[in-house]
């Protein structure tokens, strides 16, 4: 076999929670998402806050995606 395949993996964790609100009725749901081999978090309220996370480490553009920003 010539040549040598990398395997990119990474692991995530997501929590989330729903926080209650002094402005609104309804609790809003809020949520940390970690990239376990960076140790890089970043929360969110929104999915696609979620998602824009996690594909800049994906696409390697982990710059962008700083540790603990809101």
């Amino acid at each position: 076999m010539t040549g040598s395949t990398e395997r990119h993996q990474h692991l995530f964790i997501v929590r989330t929670w729903r926080e209650p609100s002094a402005v609104v009725a309804t609790a809003e749901w809020r949520g940390l998402v970690e990239h376990v081999p960076t140790g890089q978090r970043r929360y969110f309220t929104r999915m696609e806050e979620l998602d824009r996370f996690i594909l800049q480490l994906m696409d390697g553009t982990a710059s962008e995606a700083t540790a603990d920003s809101p």
